[in-house]
């Protein structure tokens, strides 16, 4: 982000054209998607994060994230979350590979085994309205494959955005 901004200085163009031209961008779906705000709770979709360093932007850049990870990870990806966990409330470890991200998390963030997209939404809500917080992030950020459970990251991402949507309507 940080280098089309700096183009867009070389470009000569306006600040104020670069800004509002960025605020309606919708970007591509499954990269880092807001697709639904609801009683200060975000939505974010972020399928296409197949490896930790994928997931690494939007645990960056949100706050009081209810975390969606698992799959199929990688072999060699490093899974570092020390810098991270003041911003991920609870992770939600679905998929087959659970025994990997309780090792990886252990110690480090508070998770829960929910196995499925469906089950992990459930949890999420529920722990969403027990919270103090008054905002928060549901995010699919799974920094892993997603070949045990689906066709591919867009099948995924589709039936997260669909429950997500289902389940805040009937909790929130």
């Amino acid at each position: 982000m940080e280098f089309i901004y700096e183009l867009s200085k070389v470009l000569k163009i306006k600040k104020k054209s670069f800004i509002k031209s960025l605020s309606t961008f919708k970007g591509l779906p499954h990269r880092h998607e807001i697709f639904y705000k609801k009683k200060g709770i975000q939505f974010i979709n972020d399928s296409k994060a197949t490896s930790f360093e994928a997931a690494k932007f939007a645990l960056n850049n949100n706050n009081n994230i209810f975390w969606i990870v698992g799959g199929q990870p990688k072999k060699d990806d490093n899974i570092n979350l020390t810098k991270l966990k003041k911003k991920i409330i609870t992770a939600f470890i679905v998929g087959k590979n659970i025994d990997f991200f309780k090792k990886k998390l252990k110690n480090i963030i508070k998770y829960k085994i929910s196995k499925t997209l469906k089950n992990s939404l459930i949890a999420i809500f529920h722990d969403v309205k027990n919270s103090q917080k008054k905002e928060a992030t549901i995010l699919l950020s799974p920094a892993s494959a997603s070949f045990d459970q689906y066709k591919n990251f867009n099948e995924r991402g589709n039936e997260f955005k669909r429950l997500a949507k289902f389940y805040a309507n009937k909790y929130l």
